[in-house]
């Protein structure tokens, strides 16, 4: 006596297809071997794709440095601490200086100063500021300046510029506000416009 039972399974084992459906035969003790039809549609999407997208490299071009070169955990955990994200209220000269003196307090020798910066920036940014990089040419940052004007183009660019330098030339002295806080609010504006180069004339004519 034959007997055949199709039924679905999802496990996929060694088989042959018959009539668009995988035919697998089951051995029994004392009958014929029991057959299991597969239904194409039952297997997994990924197996039926023929084509993947290459995964895109980094912006930065691939750096050469020594087997054993490691960057210190605790320096990474400092840049991980400090994260851009690149909103309007992030000012991106701030952040670079604050980046800039982490980088300071440790030392990999002057060959491998630069390929640091390099190496730990990309973990420096999140959200709006990582999507940016993300979107980068690929390798086409070969430089640490390179890297920073980059970011400062697009972090600080010149409509920001000319916004915070026309706020700077219409000052005025709030109500109530004395001129101790005005003098220290003027202030904090000229540090926010990095390369105003107002002449101290200009300024205190303007306080």
């Amino acid at each position: 006596m034959f007997r055949k039972e199709y039924t679905r399974i999802e496990s996929s084992t060694q088989h042959s297809s018959v009539n668009e459906f995988v035919v697998i035969n089951i051995p029994e003790e004392d009958v014929e071997p029991k057959q299991i039809i597969l239904d194409p549609d039952d297997q997994p999407m990924w197996e039926s794709a023929k084509i993947v997208a290459p995964t895109p490299n980094s912006a930065i071009i691939q750096l050469d440095v020594d087997d054993n070169f490691v960057i210190n955990s605790t320096h990474l955990k400092m840049i991980l601490e400090n994260k851009f994200d690149g909103y309007l209220r992030a000012d991106p000269h701030d952040h670079i200086r604050e980046f800039l003196a982490i980088c300071d307090m440790f030392k990999y020798g002057e060959m491998h100063s630069e390929v640091v910066k390099l190496l730990i920036f990309p973990f420096f940014l999140c959200d709006k500021a990582k999507t940016w990089f993300n979107e980068l040419n690929e390798e086409s940052i070969i430089s640490w300046e390179q890297m920073r004007r980059a970011f400062i183009n697009r972090f600080f660019p010149p409509s920001l510029f000319n916004r915070l330098l026309l706020e700077i030339r219409n000052f005025s002295q709030n109500i109530c506000e004395s001129l101790t806080e005005d003098w220290l609010r003027l202030k904090n504006m000229l540090q926010k416009c990095h390369g105003h180069s107002l002449a101290k004339g200009v300024i205190i004519q303007i306080f």
